[in-house]
This record gives C-alpha cells, structure tokens and sequence, in this order.
C-alpha cells in the first residue's frame, strides 16, 4: 500500500482529457491544487464533458501544448496515451519537473491492497475473473484500471474496497515510479505496440517493471509457458509463483481436465475446469493466474470453482458468433497483435479462414504464417496493413487481400466448406477503419448476422444461432 498522498497545494498539468486524464483533474481540484489540463483536441472534438471541469477552475489548453505550461508546472500527470517523447515533457524531465501517470498519482491516494494484472493479451479477461472469484467469496472489490472505470474515477466516487483490482497496461507501468502491487500477474509477453516502443526489449523491460518496486512481502505470479517469462522470473524480488498448462513443478498446472494448485503453506487442491464458462487454451493460462491469486488470499476452492463455472469469454475475445451451412464464425477482434491470434488458432484443429488487418502494429508475422500452415485454409487480408500481411503471408497459405473487412468477409463465405472456422482475428489495431477493436467485432457480428437471415428467409433450417448445430 502506499503513502500517504502530497496533499500540500501544488500548479498541476494533466495531459491528455480522455476519461482518466478528465477524472484525475477533477480530483487534483477537490483537493485544492491549480490545474491546468492540455489536449490536441479541440473543445468541439472533446465536447461537453469539460463544462464540469471548467466550473470548477479547471484551465485548458486545448488543440496544441504550450512548453511555457510544462516548464512552469511543480508536477505533470499523463494520460496513458500520451507517449512520453513529446519534447516538452523530455525538456520538463531534463528540468527536474516530476513526471507521473494518472495511475501512479492515484494509486498514492489510496491505502487499499491491489492486485495488477499486466500482459499481451488476456488482461481483461483475468482482471474481470479474478474480481469475480473476490466478490464471490464476500470481498468488496473494485475492478478497473485499463478497463471500465480509471482509478481516480473511482476514488471521486468514495465508494470503499477491500481490494482493488487493475488491469494495467505497458503505458500506465511506463509512467509509473511508485506502483507497487501487493500481488502483480504478468500473463505473457509477446511483440505489440512496436510503434511506440524503440524495440521489442524496452516493451519487455515496461511489463516487467510490474515487479521492479516489489519486496518479499509480495507476490509475482508470471507465466512459466511463456519463454520470455520463464527467462526473467529469477531477476524478480518478490515471492515467485508460476503457473503452466504443461510443468508439473508449476504452483499451477493442467491435468486431465483440472487446475491443480500447489503452493508452500497452503494445502493442494485441484478445481475442475470441464465445467469452466472461459473456453479455450488461452483460457486455462487464464484461470490458473486468477486461481493462484484467489489462492494466495485465501478463497475456498469451492468458491473458486464457482466463479470459474459461472464467468463467461468476454465480448470480442474468441466469441462465437453463429453457423451458417455447417461453417462456425468467431468474433475475436479483441486479438491485436499476433500473440493473441496464436493463441486463438490453437483453439481450431484445422479449417480456419483467417480474416485479419488494420493498422500494422510493426512485429513479425513469421511465427503467424507457421501456424497458418498447420491450421488455415486460407486468410483474408485487408486495411491498412494489407500489403504487408500478404507479402509475408503468401507463401505459407492461400491469401487474398481487400480494402476492408467486408469484402474480406464475402471471400471467407464464398470458399467455406462444412466444417470450416471464420476467424476474425485481425492481429492489428482497428484504428485505420474503426474507433475501437468493439466497433470492428459488432461490424463482424453484423455480417454474420445479415447472412444467416437472408438465408433463413429462403431456408428457415439452415442459419443457425446455437453452437454444435
């Protein structure tokens, strides 16, 4: 937990006006400091959510920053969009101005217990299932951070928690000098966000900084069956526990259908994942974090298992979406990088058309086009990263390229056979074409929608909405 929070009157910049960087201005004011608050936006583009601020002495800056705002400020506080190379924050820095993150800033707010949940990909997932695993066994949790509600949001609304829950991102870890967890959870690491970071190394070294403040009177839960996690475990800290879908050894381990988890001190137990509502081999690294999390703090198994039956795939991650003549669709618009789309053709034995594209995020693609041999029929390429994506992919499976997903939509149908997967997963960012990852899935989820009804306009028993039909 950490100290007490600076409450001595301070010029504040806040950076950024998305909902945390707006949140944290609002509560750096109810404790009396100056705030001036910057965006590239304009006040038409960021609209009416900044009448509040305004009346309650916010200043703006708004469609451009201004150095003399950055020099003069006794602290800055960044939104976690905001990269942290803009010139006047690296002339702020050289000047010995304290630089922090919204995350950073309210965690010292608060003197509450926090489990952070940091990785590639599954962060939502685990973050929501731990949160339910606690509320089910009686705890009064917050669960926010990434996802949902930031922070500082929360602390204005003077709601109480016996732990906090945060999904936490590369970006927030980046600007944050003071985030210790008392229980962090590093999931994987494999190549994202290569636009933003000089090299696959410094995005390594931000997920691990997770554990760079920890002692051995916290908790590191990392993934043994990830190599890079495997590689580092011996430089972190803290008490190390590792879970695996494959080690024996591991604190947390798959056999025959069930998570076994061992820990010292604490008496083995096993929890039965056939009856689990998170479906997939993702999944299961999944829920053996969440357990060694409930575990650590003592939930019963049986309440565990509980939680594990009734929680179910998040929108967008691996959802199904309908079947159509025999062939499956499934809605996993939420995989951004390859990573995650790798783990989503592991869920298939063979037959997918990939559907997959956007904005290029800059990583590899040959560790892709390897799995695309042994599970894909074929992929459907299309956005902005197009001609990349089929440049690197063609040699290793039939590949088609399109200026957008509808298009690559109407191939995947025109080639599946009976028994076929079309896998929307697009190993990209959504933002050549959409606003979110969500806004690209519910495009996708009314593609399928639109063709089971026009099929089932001319033969009622063929579109189908319920898996296995």
């Amino acid at each position: 937990m950490p100290p007490e929070g600076d409450r001595s009157r301070k010029k504040v910049l806040v950076v950024g006006l998305g909902v945390s960087g707006r949140s944290v201005s609002e509560l750096l004011l109810r404790q009396g400091h100056e705030v001036i608050a910057t965006d590239l936006r304009s006040r038409e583009q960021i609209g009416r959510e900044l009448d509040l601020l305004e009346r309650q002495g916010c200043s703006f800056r708004l469609s451009s920053h201004r150095q003399e705002d950055f020099l003069s400020a006794d602290q800055i506080i960044v939104s976690p969009g905001v990269p942290l190379d803009l010139p006047f924050l690296r002339e702020a820095a050289a000047r010995g101005i304290e630089i922090t993150g919204e995350l950073d800033w309210a965690w010292s707010q608060v003197a509450v217990p926090v489990v952070a949940v940091t990785g590639t990909n599954g962060k939502t997932t685990t973050t929501s299932l731990i949160g339910e695993i606690l509320k089910n066994a009686g705890r009064k949790v917050f669960v926010g951070g990434n996802i949902g509600t930031p922070l500082s949001q929360w602390i204005l609304s003077n709601q109480k928690a016996d732990m906090l829950v945060l999904e936490v991102s590369s970006f927030q870890l980046d600007s944050a000098s003071h985030f210790r967890p008392e229980i962090g959870v590093l999931l994987n690491v494999t190549e994202d966000h290569l636009d933003r970071y000089s090299d696959f190394a410094a995005y390594i070294d931000s997920k691990f900084s997770l554990f760079s403040r920890q002692d051995g009177a916290h908790t590191a839960i990392v993934n043994g069956d990830d190599a890079l996690c495997r590689q580092r475990m011996c430089q972190i800290q803290s008490r190390t526990l590792f879970f695996s879908r494959s080690d024996p050894l591991a604190h947390a381990a798959v056999r025959a259908g069930k998570a076994l988890i061992k820990i010292p001190g604490i008496e083995p137990f096993a929890l039965n994942l056939e009856r689990a509502g998170l479906k997939g081999v993702h999944n299961e690294e999944n829920i053996l974090a969440a357990a060694l999390v409930g575990a650590v703090l003592g939930i019963s198994p049986k309440s565990m298992e509980e939680s594990i039956e009734q929680c179910s795939s998040m929108p967008h991650r691996l959802e199904w979406v309908g079947n159509w003549h025999g062939v499956d669709f499934y809605d996993d618009s939420k995989a951004t990088n390859v990573g995650a789309v790798l783990k989503a053709l592991e869920s298939f034995d063979r037959g997918v058309l990939l559907l997959l594209g956007g904005r290029d995020k800059l990583g590899s693609y040959e560790e892709l086009g390897r799995s695309l041999k042994a599970r894909g029929k074929g992929a459907m390429v299309y956005g902005e990263a197009a001609p990349r994506l089929y440049g690197e992919l063609k040699r290793w499976i039939p590949i088609w390229s399109f200026l957008d997903l509808s298009e690559a939509f109407t191939q995947a149908v025109r080639v599946a056979e009976p028994g076929d997967t079309v896998l929307l997963s697009p190993a990209c960012s959504s933002f050549d074409q959409y606003t979110s990852y969500a806004q690209r899935g519910d495009h996708f989820k009314r593609l399928v929608m639109q063709l089971l009804a026009a099929e089932q306009q001319r033969t009622p028993r063929q579109g189908c909405l319920e898996p296995g039909c």
